[in-house]
């Protein structure tokens, strides 16, 4: 009686025949992966952007996302103002809930900010801080080399409006 299975020449030829495969598809593997990365970055900007209006709007007081520079490294938190009822001071207090992000340097990104680094949002979800004079400062630009080097869409803007609108963008540099 002859025994069924495969001879050793089979399964190496069926190995090969994978590794062809993988190895054609890992520049698409990651091109996805630098492409998914560039978008939840962007995307977690608009996100935090979206929760500091619906929070001002919510607890009708203003709250703002706030950029600053950490070790070379841009992060942003959400804070919400808190007034002193004796002494009609002002401070911003970081929210709880929300813990600080960082924007992955190899998106080099550009912050086209007020002067301040934040975008304040007003209990009826309005910037506060927009400038009409320039409203080219309202805007995080993201940028992949990765990208740029496959002649695909390389750039993700996240625009801000006097209204409180957020816009995104996909662009090809």
């Amino acid at each position: 009686m002859k025994k069924k299975g495969f001879s050793l020449i089979e399964i190496i030829i069926v190995l090969a025949i994978i590794g062809i495969i993988l190895v054609a598809s890992y520049p698409s593997i990651l091109n996805t992966l630098e492409t998914r990365s560039l978008e939840g970055t962007a995307r977690d900007i608009l996100t935090t952007m979206e929760t500091a209006r619906y929070l001002a709007v919510n607890e009708k007081i203003p709250y703002r996302v706030r950029f600053y520079q950490q070790e070379k490294l841009w992060r942003y938190v959400i804070e919400k103002q808190v007034r002193d009822p004796d002494k009609l001071d002002v401070t911003w207090v970081p929210v709880p809930k929300f813990l600080p992000r960082t924007l992955p340097p190899k998106f080099n990104p550009q912050l086209k900010l007020p002067e301040d680094q934040t975008i304040i949002f007003s209990p009826l979800g309005m910037i506060e801080n927009y400038n009409f004079n320039s409203p080219q400062n309202h805007e995080i630009i993201l940028q992949s080399s990765k990208l740029k080097s496959y002649n695909q869409e390389d750039i993700r803007i996240v625009r801000f409006y006097a209204g409180g609108s957020i816009g995104y963008v996909k662009a090809k540099s």
